[in-house]
């Protein structure tokens, strides 16, 4: 019952009502386990621990937020139409080797305001010139608009593995939703097995995009495939940190530090630092649920992280 409520109460800092059967499924329950843990459910529900409305269980009586769950996941299905192809663009640029979404899109739902985020997996040695060229594209083609492109999150195939490991990058590694190369996205999630304590099975299947991509890109990565592309990549790279570094410059060292991760093999440009604020709503949620339930759900690994300013 604890795994349950934790994901639960998880879910429930986006105010993201669950139903039993997702609960089971992210959880790895089934079985008679499984009835008994439905009986459980309900009696909390009961107890007025947790909200059972039509199905769907949250924290509280969160007013509108089963109706909010519903249109927003119906949004997210027209969404992911726009997403797909903006997923066949990424994948036809130079040295790009996968293209998976994430943020709220990839749990099916999306808010009328939400952007489409993608988790672009590139060529080792040529993350920054695959980024770059993307760049590019979005402010000469899109207008610098974020709406159906906010390219993210970049890792080469040679880093695949997630340095923090908490809850919060537990989920969006679990709920990658892949759009382009299977293979790699199963990469993903062997080199990050420690998903498996939050959620043992779970993982995304997606609708791959074939490979036939416009000959341009082949004829750019064998024109770069030296060291005159390594060279222009390493440039880039020192370029583009001083850039992201100068336009944030409000922030001091430790702030900057908890929004991003910018390295030759990985970008990870969260400039709203949703990872801590998001774990940190979470572990007070833990906290609040344990005074009223007296059940114990406060792991300390988490608590460490959630309170950390990384």
């Amino acid at each position: 019952m604890e795994d349950l409520l934790r994901i639960l109460l998880y879910f429930d800092v986006f105010s993201y009502p669950l139903t039993a059967d997702e609960l089971f499924h992210y959880a790895n329950i089934n079985g008679r386990q499984k009835e008994a843990l439905e009986k459980e459910l309900q009696d909390l529900a009961q107890e007025g621990l947790i909200n059972n409305k039509d199905g769907f269980f949250s924290i509280g009586d969160k007013k509108d937020a089963v109706r909010q769950r519903i249109e927003g996941n119906k949004r997210a299905v027209k969404r992911l139409k726009t997403a797909r192809r903006y997923s066949r663009i990424i994948a036809s640029f130079p040295f790009v080797r996968g293209v998976y979404l994430s943020g709220s899109i990839s749990k099916g739902y999306a808010a009328p305001d939400d952007d489409i985020d993608y988790f672009i997996v590139t060529h080792p040695g040529r993350l920054w010139l695959a980024r770059s060229l993307l760049i590019l594209f979005k402010k000469i083609f899109l207008g610098n608009s974020y709406r159906n492109f906010c390219i993210n999150y970049f890792v080469d195939t040679n880093h695949l593995a997630i340095d923090q490991q908490n809850r919060f990058t537990a989920t969006e590694v679990a709920f990658l939703l892949p759009t382009y190369n299977g293979a790699v996205h199963k990469d993903i999630l062997q080199a990050n097995s420690w998903i498996k304590r939050y959620y043992p099975i779970f993982s995304q299947n997606g609708e791959y995009l074939t490979k036939s991509f416009p000959a341009v890109k082949g004829w750019v990565e064998r024109l770069l495939n030296n060291g005159i592309g390594t060279a222009l990549d390493s440039r880039l790279y020192s370029m583009s940190k001083k850039i992201i570094r100068k336009k944030h410059n409000h922030m001091d060292e430790g702030q900057f530090a908890s929004c991003f991760s910018i390295k030759p093999h990985e970008l990870k440009y969260l400039p709203n630092r949703q990872q801590y604020r998001i774990m940190k709503a979470y572990y007070r949620k833990l906290a609040s649920f344990e005074l009223q339930s007296g059940l114990e759900l406060i792991n300390g690994a988490e608590k460490q992280v959630a309170l950390s300013k990384q």
